[in-house]
């Protein structure tokens, strides 16, 4: 038996064992890292373990994670959304399907807000989905935009899925913020035309609101004073990183006291919140910081195998496009994205992948960006996407879990669509970090 079967038999039980039992992730690696590590290469291999762990324990990369998350929850109490919510309400609402479109535009820009998936689901989940059904909306045209929309925060910048994904492949955060920037807006541009069209076609799928519930001309732009915060806060947190002004760093930080000082605006802070809000990013960085040590434990056995190497070779030998191969990858993420998240499946894959990208010429930034999408995908993905189980947490009655599941197959289209766009054309993603940074 070859050197290696034994490690990855090893491995995989241990995985899959821990994955059925319900084990939180970070110790089902971090325990099958160590005893697999122990049984088939005794003490050594425990000092690339241990050098391992201490690197992400430096890795000044990691400190914007703890306050874009920060920054995230402080804008869900903020009443940021409401506001938002309340402009696009009458300025899209006499459209068909015009709250829908609207929905994606709050969480295009709660995402360049928070960094993070579960912001704009929740936040739009609880404001907008209720009214959208009382407004006759059906319940995929109200239920499919904030399924989609929520995750676009892990595309568009500033992402906690970057700045993880920077860290473990030595990539420009920066880079990797501007190069999420365009195919987000493509995105999100792609969701909007999707919505009005079918409601064109439908009428009855997503109606204008009633001319009585409309308001003046100047009621609505004096209602397009909720859009100055957010943009203040989306320009001062890219703004900087882009101009190098600030590093991803000191711009989470910023963002973070704009998060808040929005809260003081809106009359939403109080220190009840704030201390709320410090013990959730404390339990949701404690949750990320675990799994990143399980899985550095992880790769550094699974490397030790010599099982990425030998991948690496066998593609070289296969007789198929490159672009192919980089297809199976992304394919890989929306069928793991089913049942991991993005950090987890980062630590697992990268080892593996990277030295295939490295061997086909690949940029890692360009690849980064496919990840993503990819992993927007799987967030919506049934049975077992993260975002349906967002909704369906939030949701009011009558909202069923099929409902939920019927509302998302156009928009995974979609997706699938804008990765394979983002392949045959790579200069979507890398126009904008080459004009910035080269």
């Amino acid at each position: 038996m070859a050197d290696w079967v034994g490690p990855l038999l090893s491995l995989l039980v241990f995985f899959l064992g821990g994955l059925a039992l319900g084990i939180p992730m970070g110790f089902v690696m971090g325990v099958g890292g160590v005893v697999t590590g122990l049984i088939f290469s005794g003490p050594a291999l425990m000092h690339l373990a241990l050098a391992s762990t201490w690197g992400v324990m430096q890795s000044q990369s990691l400190l914007a994670a703890p306050m874009f998350i920060f920054m995230a929850i402080i804008l869900e109490k903020s009443g940021i959304a409401d506001a938002l919510f309340d402009a696009l309400h009458q300025w899209l609402g006499p459209l068909r399907g015009g709250l829908s479109a609207g929905v994606i535009l709050i969480c295009a820009v709660l995402g360049a807000m928070s960094g993070i998936a579960a912001a704009g689901t929740v936040t739009m989940g609880l404001i907008a989905l209720p009214i959208m059904l009382q407004k006759n909306y059906s319940k995929s045209m109200a239920i499919g935009p904030i399924l989609v929309g929520g995750p676009m925060g892990i595309l568009i910048p500033p992402s906690v899925g970057f700045i993880i994904y920077g860290m473990l492949t030595s990539t420009s955060i920066g880079s990797l913020f501007a190069a999420g920037l365009i195919p987000g807006i493509i995105l999100a541009v792609f969701y909007v035309i999707y919505i009005l069209i079918r409601c064109h076609i439908k009428k009855d799928e997503g109606p204008a609101i009633p001319k009585e519930e409309r308001v003046s001309l100047r009621e609505k732009f004096r209602l397009l004073k909720a859009l100055i915060l957010p943009l203040l806060i989306v320009f001062a947190v890219l703004g900087s990183i882009f101009a190098g002004i600030a590093s991803p760093t000191e711009s989470a930080a910023v963002g973070a006291l704009g998060a808040t000082l929005s809260a003081v605006i809106y009359r939403k802070f109080y220190w009840k919140m704030l201390y709320q809000a410090a013990i959730r990013t404390f339990s949701i960085m404690g949750m990320i910081v675990w799994i990143l040590f399980g899985a550095k434990v992880f790769s550094a056995v699974l490397i030790s195998t010599g099982i990425p190497n030998m991948l690496k070779i066998f593609v070289q030998t296969l007789d198929v496009a490159p672009l192919f191969i980089v297809f199976l990858m992304i394919c890989s993420y929306f069928i793991l994205g089913c049942f991991l998240e993005e950090t987890t499946m980062l630590f697992i894959t990268i080892p593996i992948y990277m030295p295939i990208l490295s061997a086909l010429g690949y940029d890692p930034l360009w690849f980064g960006v496919l990840f993503i999408i990819g992993m927007q995908m799987a967030y919506i993905t049934p049975p077992f996407g993260f975002s349906l189980f967002f909704m369906k947490g939030i949701a009011p009655p009558g909202v069923t879990t099929k409902d939920i599941y019927k509302s998302v197959p156009p928009y995974i289209i979609i997706q699938f669509a804008t990765v394979i766009l983002c392949m045959f054309f790579p200069q979507i993603v890398m126009w904008l970090p080459n004009l910035l940074y080269h």
